[in-house]
């Protein structure tokens, strides 16, 4: 029978999101939901194996109301084995309460991987041997990994091997401070398939059919800088140890930068229009607009842009780009007739709006 494994990594749970107060307890309670889904798809899709490859949590100090509702969604895992990697986030400590506790009430099928030896799977009626890369710190030099290359492996079982850090040529660790690990290294280890965690995005974006290192990426986007809509691996590995990799869409709220361009009032009902679909309720949305508007619809846009903060979780507005269209009227209602700049932005001929704006702008940005 093939092996089927849910993979992700990075839930973060915990984090706190203080830059974003409007959006704030939404986006806390989405890591936990998020959580609670991925156990429900393991159990929809009958996987033998839920992987969490590290950063379950955010950081090592966890409230307990927290810690029990992570134990109560694992709990509900019905396949053979959770298997929950520390990371860097939420590294083990000698005196660790986040994992004694966690240990203390999940299940018997939930297993922390705290040391740098092989696992057996077979008490969980898996013939696979697991060879996990606990974090130890938040920072290191060395990966945890350099030990699985010289651990004999029977050709007979499945051999996975489980990390948390950067990946060389996929994460951003420039100063090599986060478990570093190359592809030669993972790739030279004897094991199948390596589980990983900690760089955000997913590795590979199209998973093929030589791949054997899988990151993939935070199941909820918690930033502008995650662009994928939240992800994790479903894996199913044949009697011939051939690894196919499905990607499975987990996340509930969005991180999106958009801009648009208006000119008209119907501009403003289109742009007004598009955001208001349900679709935007959970994203927090960097919208940067610009354009350039007679009085009537300058006036309209001024009173109606707020709307926008309805129709989405948190709304992040640049509009300075959106100006008003400078007209004959305009001129004539600002500056005195027969002043320098009513003479000279009265010069400007219709082929030269461009330039009649920026001359506008420099000289109401000095009357200021």
């Amino acid at each position: 029978m093939p092996l089927k494994i849910l993979h992700t990594a990075d839930v973060h749970l915990g984090m706190q999101f203080r830059n974003h107060p409007e959006a704030q307890e939404t986006l806390i309670n989405a890591r936990y939901e998020t959580l609670q889904n991925i156990v429900n798809r393991a159990n929809e899709l009958k996987v033998h194996i839920l992987a969490i490859a590290g950063d379950l949590f955010d950081k090592t100090k966890i409230n307990a109301g927290d810690i029990q509702k992570a134990i109560g969604a694992v709990n509900q895992f019905e396949g053979g084995v959770v298997l929950i990697l520390p990371g860097n986030h939420d590294f083990l400590t000698a005196d660790s309460e986040l994992w004694e506790r966690l240990k203390r009430e999940a299940k018997e099928h939930v297993v922390i991987l705290e040391k740098k030896e092989p696992l057996s799977l077979s008490d969980y009626d898996i013939d696979a041997v697991v060879y996990p890369g606990p974090c130890h710190a938040k920072h290191a030099p060395e990966n945890a990994i350099g030990w699985v290359k010289d651990i004999p492996k029977d050709e007979k079982s499945i051999h996975i091997g489980i990390a948390h850090g950067s990946l060389e040529g996929v994460s951003p660790d420039f100063d090599q401070r986060y478990y570093p690990m190359t592809m030669h290294e993972l790739h030279h280890s004897g094991v199948d398939i390596w589980l990983m965690g900690h760089t955000h995005i997913t590795y590979p974006e199209k998973p093929g059919s030589r791949d054997i290192v899988f990151n993939p990426g935070t199941p909820e986007p918690d930033g502008f800088s995650c662009s994928h809509e939240g992800r994790a691996f479903v894996h199913t590995i044949d009697a011939q140890k051939k690894i196919t990799t499905e990607i499975i869409s987990t996340g509930s709220c969005a991180f999106v930068e958009q801009s648009g361009k208006i000119g008209s009032v119907r501009d403003i009902d289109n742009l007004i229009k598009h955001y208001s679909r349900d679709t935007w309720s959970r994203t927090v949305l960097s919208l940067s607009v610009s354009g350039q508007l007679d009085q009537d619809a300058y006036d309209e846009w001024q009173k109606r842009k707020n709307t926008l903060r309805d129709t989405v979780l948190e709304l992040r507005l640049d509009d300075m780009g959106v100006r008003r269209k400078v007209t004959a009227a305009v001129i004539r209602q600002e500056f005195v007739a027969g002043s320098f700049p009513e003479k000279l932005l009265s010069s400007f001929s219709e082929d030269e709006a461009d330039e009649l704006q920026m001359a506008y702008e420099l000289i109401r940005e000095v009357q200021e």
